[in-house]
């Protein structure tokens, strides 16, 4: 004979599980025994014939809650089954007291005041108000109240199918900007040269213009240009030419690491190096060679 009862589940659980989780998702976690401790094994044979139906039916990928849309038969009793995983206390009504309830099933905001002075039906309403839980009326031990509006239900949304940012190369009026940089930076090196002029600076304006060609060219950050900033700050230290003695140096030593710091932060330029490193991957790969 089955014993009416007023059980507390979790139904912000279920709701979000419907929102996030697909049927083939929830039918291995219960093949993995997950559910084994809070499901008997009559309701996991059926939750799983259950899954298995809309799995066989090409619904497996989608969330429980498309699922339940399409299938809305197979939904109720799908979500009978998954607001029993989530029963945490059970306390059964006799038939003479069930007359004050509404008809099964159903949710409740709070008990009948017949059944409000039982200890036992009280402690249940004060633990649910306690824990969030949600007051439940049932005949049957997988029948709860429909959810509602499955369609408010709206999924997240997806992740992202790469975090990583990819490298991409400049095109258009970034690209002729980053070409024109670069070509005025290497004239204003060669062009002294080719006269016979050795610039006391030669990491000056050519270095200033090759690297912000560069960063042009990646669609550099901040950080990408104030840590370029901070490098060929350090190319212009006056001890740091050819012939200077490492010691020399060692004040250089706190802008250059604030430099690659800077850079390191910059997304565009950390996609760069990757893609650089891939490119020699992948001609090493090619070659043969370690």
């Amino acid at each position: 004979m089955i014993q009416p009862a007023i059980v507390i589940y979790d139904r912000t659980h279920v709701l979000d599980l419907i929102r996030t989780q697909s049927p083939e998702t929830i039918r291995g976690r219960l093949r993995a025994g997950d559910f084994d401790t809070v499901l008997d094994p009559d309701g996991r044979a059926l939750l799983d014939e259950l899954l298995t139906a809309w799995i066989q039916r090409a619904l497996g990928p989608l969330t429980l809650r498309d699922a339940m849309l399409i299938d809305p038969y197979r939904a109720r009793q799908v979500y009978g089954l998954l607001c029993a995983l989530h029963v945490r206390q059970r306390v059964a009504i006799p038939l003479d007291l069930a007359v004050h309830l509404p008809a099964a099933p159903a949710d409740l905001a709070t008990l009948p005041p017949p059944l409000a002075t039982r200890p036992d039906l009280a402690a249940l309403a004060s633990q649910a108000a306690q824990e969030g839980l949600t007051l439940a009326w049932q005949v049957q031990p997988y029948d709860f109240a429909s959810p509602g509006n499955l369609l408010e239900l709206v999924p997240p949304p997806p992740q992202p199918y790469r975090d990583e940012l990819v490298f991409e190369q400049p095109t258009g009026l970034r690209r002729r900007l980053a070409i024109a940089l670069a070509s005025l930076g290497v004239a204003l090196l060669i062009v002294p040269l080719l006269f016979g002029h050795i610039p006391d600076h030669p990491a000056g304006w050519p270095l200033a213009l090759l690297t912000l060609a560069l960063l042009v060219g990646i669609k550099a950050g901040i950080a990408g240009y104030l840590g370029a900033l901070c490098i060929w700050l350090v190319a212009n230290l006056p001890a740091f030419r050819h012939g200077t003695s490492p010691v020399n140096l060692w004040p250089a030593i706190p802008l250059m690491v604030v430099g690659i710091w800077l850079l390191r932060r910059d997304r565009r330029v950390r996609a760069m190096w990757r893609f650089v490193r891939r490119q020699f991957r992948r001609r090493s790969d090619a070659t043969g060679t370690d």
